[in-house]
């Protein structure tokens, strides 16, 4: 025995050097398969064991290990990689993305966290990076073509231009019908309040989701539908667009204290389509007869020869020019447009708190001449673990815009209008100087009836200076591990002020001289004179939201799971607008209001609304596959009678995730994922504020004088008013093939939307001239599905990610009030209208009188006859909206691409119309200006039958294609907006490691990127681009008049971090 323990005791240290003989130190770095970059906070353990360590900053690792261990590597986001040590001391890892692990968690409703297998409706999330790599200063315009169901519009290529957003179609008679817009938990206003500038000089102001400056965008959630808004309440009935913003909570998970990054970029932006002009007549009205100053382009067939342009100057002298078309005169107008931007950052942090700092500057520089844009935003967030059960975090933002610009649209004011009414020989860069150069000022202008463009600019102008605060707070206490208490409040308050003006422009009375002319002796047309207009306004909009929730998480039993959340929910708004408007300027060029001639015109608007609400949110989850979700909300709601003021809607929805239940499914190497959902919601839509009880406006010269009076409005309120009602079904299917190389989902949903409440028109009997009623059945349905495909993924970094959207979107009109079978949403010809049995909302307008066989009826002199009836021209919205994206990533190396497309609907165009009574569009010279026959055309005989036309009309002049067409058939303007684009095209390369080694910067990136870089549209749209719309973001789309074009952009980026 002793000799058995003296061996032993000799053997052992032997024994412990073996041991250590066999551990070995292991080193290495773990990068993204993306784009070759180390990847921080990678979580790397010794299988089976607590042996483990993270990844720093850089993606690097040392690990002592035995010899015989098997590492696994793992990180949210990416696909676990485990690796045998065996010899190795050095070991080089590479994850790829995981896609189905990295939906796993979604934002939803009321900031709630979810499994995205828990979900029983659609969504789509969207990274930082996506939204940023075009470098568009609107967060919202960079969603396009990324996210099925949603149709995105931006209004014209003017800066901060506005950008419209609908989910599924158009629902409603009121409002915007654009989703709920959520930023940290906490509701902001999206209001685009337009200028008093009338209906023809409209200034598009932008939206206020646009103030959000993109680099701070963490992710962007789409809950497309009242199935997924529903603990929104009625604020939630046309989906919601859920932002969360940056914090430094990655940064403290890192490890790092403080982190800078810097983005900057540089974009310059071009005409993306002008009409197709045409090249072969100038000035004048009857084919044959030179006028020189005609703006119409009727006149004799250009020779070349010298031609006197406009009347003599003050001083007698005149200007000659070669009478040839200028073919780039509209071209050669506008500017290259700049957009510059940079943002700086500073975020860090430990596991007690955590910051994000950050300021960013947007300057633009408009297509159009001095008009200017900036944004200036400071951003603050912080949090805090306060103790082991409460966390606190708080963020705030100030925001100041300054927008600088002129006006569009069809009036004299509008800087389109002038430039389209400008005659092609005349050459408009020579004219930018008004001040000395005699023949670009008032009187010494070529055209009798419009203002040089140049001037139009600097004398009609709208500046807006904007401040803005959003803020927000947020407590969390748990005191058990299966119970937490969150309390949320939020603010965001703006001030608008806005000054508006028009100059003074006064022409000089004068004749033509005694020179022998056609016009000798005759008075000099000029416009007419404006006494200048000056509009200051002040708009004050506060929006105040808190909620507090409890929520309780147990395991019931070990199959099945609980979560339950009950809160309620406070939301207020204010809107304060007053203004004070100078009909008339004393002295030229002094914009203040004691210049004013006359008395000023005041103007005090306040709106006030506030809703309450409770709701409960249950959800039981089964085996981790299946999961059933009940909520419930009651409202109470200040715009809505005392009666009616209450409202309650559920919703219902399963979800089961069939291949990790089936057992032949588990671990399929075909089917990866597999999942089928289906839900329910109602929810209500309370009414605009002041919507129940008569008002009484002010009266002008009533009595008489100006004794203060006020008389009954023209409106006539409903006390009786109900909420809207929203029904929802909806059911998809997600997939996921080839270990997630193939990946999708189809959604069919049906929403039925009643009790509509808008304005009608209603006898002059009644005293009032419309009436507030709950009218109509909307139903809106459709198909959505997208699919992703990975067809390249190698472990030496190259991946190709290929990514498809379509969408089906239907809707119809399906009753109005007893009696009503149309209901106009505005007026005009055409106008947007809800029409019984027709999609919504489709337009309606002026058409040719048209034979059984769709054939244009003429009359006896060959030209076409207008239907006495108005009749419908089209649908507004987009029947498909089709997208596209490619990625291919190579080690630092990235391109993206994204395409866009809408297919069904049209448009009408102002600008086909001024063009056509100019004379200046290629269409209006189609046939040389001569006598033809329409084609297809018919003639209604005496028995009523018809026969072909053979009549020509009299000359393809005026007569034709102004007096006779554009001008009184409105059908005549409406183009196809059917359009595909490539939508955005991103270049970017990340320095390598070893290159930023001996510099301070962690990370860096250059890149170059481009939007809109193509459009391809119908053969008869040779006008415009047809995403423009003249009214931003309200309901009264389908239109546009001489909107200020779409730009394409190229640009070029920069991104360090340090």
């Amino acid at each position: 025995m002793r000799k058995l323990l003296a061996a032993s005791l000799l053997m052992a240290p032997l024994v412990v050097h073996e041991a250590a003989a066999q551990n070995r130190s292991v080193s290495g770095r773990v990068v993204d398969a993306a784009n070759g970059q180390g990847l921080p906070g990678v979580t790397v353990i010794v299988k089976g064991t607590t042996i483990g360590t993270s990844t720093n900053a850089e993606g690097s690792f040392t690990l002592d290990v035995p010899a015989s261990a098997t590492l696994s590597f793992s990180s949210i986001g990416f696909r676990t990689v485990e690796r045998v040590v065996g010899n190795s001391s050095v070991m080089d890892v590479t994850l790829g993305a995981d896609t189905k692990q990295l939906s796993e968690i979604v934002v939803t409703a009321v900031g709630i966290e979810r499994q995205e297998k828990a979900l029983a409706y659609s969504t789509d999330v969207i990274s930082s990076r996506s939204l940023t790599q075009g470098r568009d200063t609107n967060p919202i315009a960079a969603l396009q073509g990324k996210v099925a169901g949603v149709n995105i519009g931006k209004s014209s290529g003017g800066v901060n231009s506005s950008t419209r957003i609908t989910l599924r179609g158009t629902r409603s008679f009121q409002g915007e019908n654009q989703p709920l817009f959520v930023v940290d938990g906490i509701i902001i206003d999206n209001t685009s309040i337009q200028p008093s500038t009338g209906s023809t000089n409209q200034v598009d102001v932008g939206n206020r989701v646009g103030d959000i400056n993109p680099d701070d965008i963490e992710s962007i959630t789409v809950l497309k539908g009242p199935s997924a808004a529903a603990l929104y309440g009625s604020a939630g009935g046309n989906g919601a667009i859920i932002i969360t913003t940056k914090t430094g909570r990655d940064a403290a998970a890192q490890g790092r204290k403080a982190a800078v990054t810097f983005n900057s970029s540089f974009t310059a932006e071009t005409v993306l389509k002008l009409p197709d002009f045409q090249n072969e007549f100038g000035s004048g009205y009857d084919l044959e007869t030179y006028v020189p100053f005609e703006n119409t382009n009727y006149g004799p067939r250009f020779d070349g020869k010298p031609v006197q342009l406009g009347p003599p100057a003050i001083d007698g002298s005149v200007q000659t020019i070669p009478y040839s078309a200028v073919r780039d005169n509209v071209k050669n107008f506008f500017n290259t447009g700049t957009t510059f931007q940079n943002s700086v950052a500073l975020q860090g942090g430990n596991e007690k708190a955590n910051y994000y700092l950050s300021f960013s500057d947007a300057t633009q520089k408009g297509i159009i001449p001095d008009d200017k844009f900036r944004r200036n935003t400071l951003k603050l967030t912080a949090g805090s673990q306060l103790t082991q059960k409460l966390s606190a975090t708080t963020s705030i933002s100030y925001n100041h815009n300054k927008t600088d610009v002129t006006f569009q649209g069809s009036g004299n004011g509008s800087v389109l209008n002038n430039v389209l009414n400008t005659s092609r020989q005349v050459d408009l860069e020579n004219y930018k100087d008004f001040i000395n150069n005699k023949f670009a000022t008032l009187d010494g202008w070529f055209s009798g009836y419009y203002d040089n463009p140049y001037r139009s600019i600097a004398d009609n102008r709208y500046v807006s200076n904007l401040d803005r605060v959003l803020g927000n707070a947020t407590l969390n206490y748990a005191p058990l591990d299966w119970l937490s208490f969150t309390y949320r409040a939020g603010a965001d308050i703006s001030f608008d002020r806005r000054k508006e003006r028009n100059a003074i422009r006064t022409y000089t009375s004068r004749r033509w001289p005694n020179d022998g002319s056609d016009y000798a002796g005759q008075a000099i047309d000029r416009p007419a004179n404006n006494p200048g207009r000056l509009a200051e306004t002040d708009i004050f909009i506060s929006n105040i939201t808190t909620d507090l929730l409890a929520t309780v998480k147990r395991d019931v039993t070990p199959d099945i799971n609980v979560t339950f959340i009950a809160g309620g929910n406070i939301f207020a708004r204010t809107i304060q607008q007053t203004s004070q408007t100078a009909n008339a300027l004393s002295i030229p060029g002094y914009y203040n209001l004691a210049n004013r001639v006359g008395e000023i015109t005041p103007s005090d608007d306040v709106n006030r609304r506030r809703r309450v609400g409770i709701y409960g949110d249950l959800t039981l989850g089964f085996r981790n596959y299946l999961f059933l979700n009940a909520t419930a909300r009651n409202d109470w709601s200040s715009t809505l009678s005392p009666d009616a003021r209450s409202y309650f809607y559920p919703s219902v929805g399963l979800s089961y995730v069939f291949t990790e239940s089936i057992a032949p499914l588990k671990d399929n190497k075909i089917l990866t994922y597999g999942k089928i959902r289906a839900s329910y919601a109602k929810v209500g839509n309370d009414a605009t504020a002041y919507q129940l009880i008569n008002t009484f406006p002010a009266a002008t010269g009533f009595p008489y004088g100006s004794l203060p009076s006020f008389t009954v409005s023209n409106l006539s309120r409903n006390p009786n008013l109900k909420p809207e009602q929203v029904k929802t079904y909806e059911a998809g299917l997600e997939f996921g093939l080839l270990n997630d190389r193939i990946g999708g989902e189809v959604t069919y949903y049906k929403t039925t939307s009643s009790d509509l409440i808008t304005q009608i028109s209603v006898p002059y009997s009644t005293g009032f001239t419309q009436a507030v009623l709950n009218v109509g059945k909307v139903e809106n349905k459709g198909l959505e599905s997208s699919l992703r495909f990975t067809p390249v993924r190698t472990s030496s970094g190259l991946r190709i990610d290929v990514g498809a959207n379509f969408s089906f979107i239907d809707s119809k009109v399906l009753e109005l009030f007893p009696n009503v079978s149309q209901l106009d949403l505005g007026s005009g010809d055409p106008v947007p209208s809800a029409i019984v049995g027709q999609p919504f909302p489709v337009l309606k307008g002026s058409a040719y009188l048209r034979d059984p066989q769709g054939r244009i009826v003429v009359d006896a002199s060959g030209y076409p006859r207008k239907d006495p009836t108005l009749q419908i021209l089209g649908r507004v919205n987009p029947k498909y909206i089709i997208g596209g994206n490619l990625t291919v990533a190579y080690k630092g190396v990235r391109l993206a691409a994204v395409v866009d497309a809408r297919k069904g609907a049209v448009l009408w165009s102002g600008t086909r119309s001024t063009l056509a009574f100019t004379g200046s569009s290629l269409e209006t010279a189609s046939n040389g200006r001569e006598s033809f026959v329409i084609p297809n055309t018919v003639v209604q005989n005496s028995d009523g039958s018809y026969s072909p036309n053979t009549k020509a009309v009299a000359d393809g002049g005026f007569e034709y294609w102004y007096n006779r067409t554009h001008g009184v058939i409105q059908e005549s303007n409406i183009i196809k907006a059917d359009y595909l684009k490539l939508r955005e095209v991103s270049l970017t390369y990340d320095l390598p490691k070893a290159l930023l080694e001996k510099s301070p910067f962690g990370r860096a990136s250059i890149g170059f990127s481009g939007r809109n870089l193509l459009l391809f549209v119908p053969s008869d749209n040779k006008f415009i681009d047809p995403e423009a719309s003249l009214f931003g973001t309200n309901n009264s789309q389908g239109r546009e008049y001489n909107n200020i074009p779409s730009t394409r952009s190229y640009g070029a980026n920069l991104s360090v971090t340090f």
